[in-house]
């Protein structure tokens, strides 16, 4: 019966691992940058077929801080991830922006829905949160959704969320009611 349980643990581990390799292999292929104004026709496009109502002024602002990532497969933008620096109240869990950024603030990722099922949003997520934490800030925050959802917000995204929302409970990020929607924010 020993014998049976360890052939059993042996096969768990050779598919994990070749889980673990085949997604190694998907996020080799997808190039992670900076982005910076010269992308900007690209951003746009891309943000625009997301359904995104865009402005190339309002990319190019927020590309200007420095803190935006895309995501490219064979020098192709199939991912946008824009963000830039915020002051966030943990207190009063409010966002705003000012001079003493303690935060990055997180615009929903853009991605093409050809290449949606590819983790292109965590990818963008993690990237910035990395960034961010080397720039010295302590957290990184967004909203979700301007509706809020009766009794528990983990439950409700859990049950009917958002593929965004579930992304940031798989990362651990703290969902609040505020006056202006959802608010999750990640201690980094």
């Amino acid at each position: 019966m020993s014998e049976t349980f360890a052939m059993k643990q042996e096969e768990k581990k050779k598919e994990d691992q070749k889980k673990k390799f085949l997604y190694l292999l998907d996020e080799d292929q997808v190039e992670v940058k900076r982005l910076a104004r010269e992308d900007l026709e690209e951003c746009v496009k891309v943000m625009r077929k997301c359904a995104f109502d865009v402005t190339e002024a309002e990319v190019a602002g927020i590309i200007d801080y420095k803190t935006s990532f895309g995501c490219c497969v064979n020098r192709m933008l199939i991912g946008v991830g824009l963000s830039w620096p915020a002051v966030y109240d943990p207190e009063r869990r409010t966002v705003r922006g000012g001079e003493q950024t303690n935060a990055i603030y997180l615009e929903d990722p853009a991605v093409l829905l050809s290449f949606e099922g590819r983790d292109i949003r965590r990818i963008l997520l993690r990237q910035r949160e990395e960034d961010a934490k080397a720039a010295g800030k302590s957290y990184a925050v967004a909203y979700l959704y301007e509706d809020l959802p009766g009794g528990s917000i983990v439950d409700s995204i859990k049950g009917a969320g958002s593929q965004l929302g579930k992304l940031y409970l798989s990362e651990e990020y703290e969902f609040f009611k505020t006056d202006k929607g959802i608010l999750t924010v990640k201690k980094l």
